[in-house]
């Protein structure tokens, strides 16, 4: 990782203008291979076509983020944005621009960066750079990783980048003015204006302001919070509320958080010294968030400070505060095991868990909301949500977005990182400012959008984008046909039965061998099962041969008895049958 100011076509000071060397054929495309409307996959496709030459084109992207996946997403891990449109045009990519370090804007940089190029540089800020090399340390997956900050401005190939430093709920949260030969676009990704920051660091308004007097041309916004008024919570709103917590809890304390909240976990560290507690770090995710935090001075935590989960039988209960990863309900996180009773500290009634993290990231809802009820049910007191004054959205409200738009100025207006109902809020919002309805973008997810250098928009480019699943080790070899076999399996369960079978002369070596699971219940379904043998005797001697055909055998097999169990049941259990030569 090094210091971008090291890279010498890059300049500083934000004052050197650039020159126009467009055409009236050329123009900006811009794609969303996370699909438009979706808040999480955040990568964001900026191509600039000179002449409108598509050979010649120059690409940057902004973001690399993972999607977190649905209840009915079987075994699924992650989703990634497709980049099926990068993979011819690898060598027009000129970098990866990140605007701060939340996994969905981070973390499909390990899964990508191989396919499209481990020499692409990646400009990130200091906190997302510190949790992308990590991650790729993880991979073993060397990156050539530049590290910017606030004032700095660069150039690359027809573009340049100027970053503006603004809030959310991590540390090191930038925008992007991003300057093309046809004009200026600005890319407003997840931000609220904090008036009281708890870093000391509030959004820098007046280089905003700045960017809005060169005619902007479009403004991408974050729009998640369109949809409440006013200005959302500062950060610092909560601290009191959240240290008389930590502070009048009696016994134990619990404190989980998405990983990469580390402003949280360091008013936590804070809090629970100053109630004379000890501090210990439960959970692979939140150990490394802490570590990076302490190497770049956001937490303040020592030695004397933490002590090992094994040693925790030796302090009282009042005594300790646990910081745990997990805060999702993921079945293997250290929160689950604990809640299971699976893992060395076990919650116990009288035990005081906070959540302070978001239930509104797509896919974690449920079970976030099954695990705080599973708690309460335990006799632990739970402390979550924003109406218990526990946590605060990182995304701006109406009157921030109101700000953003008055000082960027901008011709057109593109929502993105919100679903439909925040796209809506948010176009209502603009409206009342003055904005028409010519003005607004709104693409098909899988649509691009298209800037001519004569002032003109359309979106009538379309991207093919697949859903890429992550199992595993698994890139992408999770489809659709596999998540809808998971879903039958889950919901109807399989029947399947064996035939040993003589090729040569397409008889059968004996009965068939039935098995059931999740299905029924093979001791109490005597009758249905030798029901369902019988048939599958008579309609094998309908379709075998000599010599048998075992593909053919299979496949009349297998549709009889999925009508055959549907006709007699009502249900539709995956049949699996299995021909095996003797």
């Amino acid at each position: 990782m090094t210091d971008i100011k090291n890279r010498p076509q890059q300049y500083f000071g934000a004052t050197r203008p650039i020159k126009n060397l467009g055409s009236s054929r050329d123009f900006v495309r811009i794609a969303s291979l996370g699909g438009f409307g979706d808040v999480t996959q955040n990568l964001f496709v900026y191509e600039y076509f000179p002449a409108g030459n598509e050979a010649q084109s120059q690409i940057i992207i902004v973001d690399c983020g993972v999607g977190f996946p649905e209840d009915d997403a079987f075994g699924v891990d992650l989703q990634i944005p497709d980049t099926k449109y990068l993979e011819d045009r690898k060598s027009r990519i000129l970098g990866i621009f990140i605007t701060h370090g939340h996994e969905d804007h981070i973390g499909a940089i390990r899964f990508i960066l191989p396919i499209l190029g481990k020499s692409i540089p990646i400009f990130a800020p200091k906190t997302a750079a510190a949790f992308i090399e990590s991650r790729l340390v993880e991979s073993q997956i060397r990156a050539n990783i530049k590290v910017y900050q606030n004032g700095d401005l660069f150039n690359v190939g027809s573009f340049t980048i100027d970053p503006i430093r603004v809030n959310h709920s991590i540390p090191d949260t930038f925008h992007f003015a991003i300057t093309t030969p046809i004009g200026i676009f600005y890319h407003g990704s997840d931000f609220k204006f904090d008036v009281f920051p708890l870093d000391g660091k509030p959004s820098d308004l007046a280089h905003i302001a700045r960017v809005g007097e060169k005619k902007v041309v479009a403004l991408l916004s974050d729009c998640l919070g369109a949809d409440h008024e006013g200005f959302s919570p500062s950060e610092s709103s909560i601290a009191e509320k959240f240290e008389h917590d930590i502070k009048t809890a009696k016994g134990r304390v619990f404190v989980t958080s998405i990983s990469s909240n580390i402003v949280r976990w360091g008013q936590a560290i804070d809090y629970a010294k100053r109630a004379g507690r000890k501090v210990v770090v439960v959970g692979f995710s939140v150990t490394k968030a802490i570590e990076i935090a302490q190497t770049l001075g956001y937490v303040n935590l020592t030695d004397a400070d933490l002590i090992p989960v094994e040693r925790v039988k030796n302090f009282a209960d009042n005594k300790l505060i646990f910081l745990v990863a997990g805060f999702a309900g993921q079945p293997n996180s250290a929160l689950s095991k604990m809640v299971m009773g699976k893992h060395k500290v076990k919650i116990s009634s009288g035990d005081k868990v906070i959540f302070s993290s978001p239930d509104y990231i797509p896919g974690t809802s449920t079970s976030i909301y099954t695990l705080i009820d599973t708690l309460s049910k335990m006799g632990a007191e739970v402390i979550y949500g924003e109406e218990q004054e526990i946590h605060v959205s990182g995304h701006g409200y109406q009157k921030e977005h109101a700000i953003l738009i008055d000082l960027v100025r901008p011709k057109f207006l593109l929502p993105i990182g919100g679903n439909f109902r925040h796209i809506k809020s948010y176009q209502t919002m603009a409206k009342n400012m003055g904005y028409r309805d010519d003005q607004f973008i709104f693409p098909d997810v899988d649509s691009a959008v298209t800037f001519t250098s004569d002032g003109k928009v359309d979106t009538k480019f379309h991207l093919s984008l697949r859903k890429v699943l992550i199992d595993g080790l698994g890139i992408g070899d999770v489809g659709t046909t596999v998540l809808r076999d998971r879903k039958t399996l889950a919901e109807e369960g399989m029947f399947s039965f064996v035939i040993l079978l003589n090729k040569d002369s397409g008889k059968m070596f004996k009965e068939p061998i039935i098995l059931s699971r999740g299905f029924v219940f093979m001791k109490e379904n005597t009758d249905l099962l030798d029901y369902l043998k019988k048939e599958i005797i008579r309609k094998f001697a309908q379709v075998t041969s000599s010599p048998a055909n075992f593909d053919f055998i299979r496949e009349e097999l297998q549709a009889f008895l999925e009508g055959l169990i549907l006709q007699k049941t009502g249900r539709q259990p995956m049949v699996l049958p299995l021909i095996i030569e003797v």
